[in-house]
């Protein structure tokens, strides 16, 4: 199949990037639908629903000691902060740089009021307003009032379909919307007209953590709905390997959702060292604006809940301002526009640790408390943990079968029930080769302890370093681990931080020195040189190149899954064809 004729979809929890394979970058938008609310269903809060944006923060009784400990654990990541600057300027021969007290940052961002602008080529009017259906900048630019007319759905949150009981949450309407999102894009975006699309094959990238009936409804989805010719899935972690040209890897995705963590090797990723933590970019986000806030951010009057304009704002403000750079210490002028028709203003304010700290919290998780300590840890379950009805090579199936013959057998022994042609040795030799996994007669309990590998003494979630090492100690052997520690490879939106992999790299050689995991002295930790491997690329975009790359491989025409053949043998085939261990 030619490159030209490939489509490759990676959706994201925030964004979609999807292009034909042959294109030097993809097309990427939100990730996301706006629905129109019926005017005589408007005040029936059943039929009101809207994802917000960037992550809520915790609200009602418990918002007040949340914000109490969020002040004292920004303070400490502050003061440590301060003393890496310190050592920073002993390294470079003592030259110290000078710090605006925080009061004084409060006191001129407490004063400081916005310059009314020029409306020259100021929005009036939103093209695509009125419709049925929005999407991508229609969303971004919604006000609060605009956002009131309509029903706001993300597919994906969090790593995964966004399943919930509201308005829109079933798994039907999911992969309605993923069907209507891709369909925009592709028409709108790439110029295809969907009725041409059963000349084109589909290659979907997927999580590594992933459910093996989710990924028969999307086949289905990318084959009968939409109506592409063939399709093939690949895991976004080992796609990221092919696009940045690694052998093996450790692989660090830091989205806007999650942080997902996997060792690749030869293109399979292992099973157990998979992990998908419940934090990303977006609680990274809500943390730098409530620092700002802390310190009388100017925009009084900013609403990410209701208002995704003001959200998008406080993103860009993010992805711009924030770093873990130490040569940028001192306190900085910066400035910003707010659109509120008919006019707009240009604030402009002070920041000083603000911008540090914010992405200190992937390293210290209690800061994260302020949009839930709840958070989920995903772990990769095996085949017999997640049952398919449609599936005939299933192990529950094979498992439920296996007792049926097994008191046939038995009663076939003691001479209760007569031995016909119905009872062959194949059905006995069968019974008799299988062996009950410990995981299947209790997979609640062995889950429960795997997810807590991944949890503190104090409930909360491990920081982004931790989880990295504890990961590659799951590994089978120590050259696996060597192997890994070399080559972490970091990848994802939220990652893109002026100064994040150096400091990444740091913490991860203090976890091994410190000998926090399994016991392992400092000696044997010194063997591992650890190296957090970035692209010349955008680390976002790794993964698509990597699945664009792999679609045009030679070997690549024994991947696609048909149309014709999915009718037909349905799981069957993508069980045979999976290019992953199914």
């Amino acid at each position: 199949m030619q490159a030209q004729k490939i489509i490759v979809i990676h959706p994201g929890s925030l964004y979609l990037r999807i292009g034909r394979a042959s294109d030097l970058n993809p097309t990427t938008i939100l990730h996301a639908i706006g629905k129109r609310r019926r005017k005589n269903l408007k005040s029936n809060q059943n039929f009101i629903y809207s994802d917000h944006l960037l992550p809520p923060l915790v609200a009602g009784e418990a918002q007040e000691s949340v914000m109490t400990q969020f002040n004292e654990n920004s303070i400490h990541a502050a003061h440590s902060i301060q003393a890496h600057v310190a050592q920073y300027e002993d390294r470079q021969g003592g030259l110290k740089r000078l710090r605006m007290a925080p009061q004084k940052v409060a006191s001129f961002n407490k004063n400081s009021t916005p310059q009314v602008m020029s409306d020259d080529g100021l929005r009036i009017q939103e093209e695509g307003k009125e419709s049925e259906f929005i999407f991508n900048s229609s969303i971004l630019r919604l006000n609060a009032q605009e956002a009131s007319a309509y029903n706001i759905h993300f597919p994906l949150r969090r790593g995964e379909l966004n399943i919930h009981s509201g308005i829109g949450g079933s798994l039907t309407s999911i992969l309605s919307d993923l069907e209507s999102i891709w369909s925009y894009a592709i028409e709108k975006h790439m110029n295809i007209p969907r009725k041409q699309l059963n000349q084109y094959g589909a290659v979907l990238v997927i999580s590594d953590i992933y459910n093996r009936s989710i990924l028969r409804e999307l086949v289905t989805l990318l084959l009968q709905c939409l109506g592409f010719r063939a399709c093939f899935l690949l895991q976004d972690h080992v796609a990221a390997t092919f696009g940045a040209g690694l052998g093996y890897a450790c692989v660090v995705d830091v989205g806007d959702q999650k942080c997902s963590i996997s060792c690749v090797e030869d293109g399979v990723s292992h099973p157990d060292t998979r992990v998908r933590l419940g934090y990303g970019g977006g609680d990274v986000t809500q943390v730098f604006l409530t620092l700002l806030q802390k310190n009388n951010f100017p925009y009084k009057k900013c609403n990410v809940n209701e208002n995704y304009s003001d959200a998008a704002l406080v993103m860009s403000l993010k992805e711009n301002m924030c770093h873990l750079n130490l040569e940028i210490c001192d306190t900085q002028e910066k400035s910003f526009e707010v659109e509120k028709p008919p006019k707009r203003f240009l604030y402009t304010f002070h920041v000083s640790d603000e911008c540090k700290v914010a992405p200190l919290s992937l390293f210290h998780t209690e800061l994260l408390n302020i949009t839930g300590k709840q958070r989920l840890v995903r772990l990769q379950l095996p085949s017999s943990q997640q049952p398919d009805s449609q599936d005939c090579f299933d192990a529950e199936y094979i498992r439920e079968t296996g007792r049926v013959r097994s008191g046939r057998g038995d009663q076939i022994l003691e001479g209760s029930m007569p031995v016909t042609c119905d009872a062959g040795d194949d059905e006995l030799v069968v019974v008799d080769a299988f062996d009950v996994d410990e995981r299947v007669v209790n997979p609640r309990n062995v889950d429960k302890d795997e997810q807590l590998y991944y949890f503190t003494n104090n409930g909360e979630v491990v920081s982004l370093d931790l989880a990295i090492v504890r990961s590659i100690e799951r590994c089978t052997s120590d050259d696996m681990k060597r192997k890994m520690y070399g080559c972490i490879l970091l990848v994802g939106g939220a990652s893109k931080l002026l100064g994040f992999s150096k400091w990444l790299e740091q913490k991860i050689t203090l976890q091994l020195a410190a000998n926090t995991v399994h016991n392992r002295s400092t000696e044997q930790s010194a063997l591992f040189d650890v190296n957090v491997c970035v692209k010349e690329m955008d680390a976002a975009m790794i993964a698509w190149k990597g699945a664009a790359i792999m679609s045009c491989l030679e070997s690549a025409p024994e991947l696609w899954i048909f149309g014709k053949e999915w009718k037909k043998y349905g799981l069957r085939i993508l069980r045979e064809k999976a290019t992953f261990i199914w």
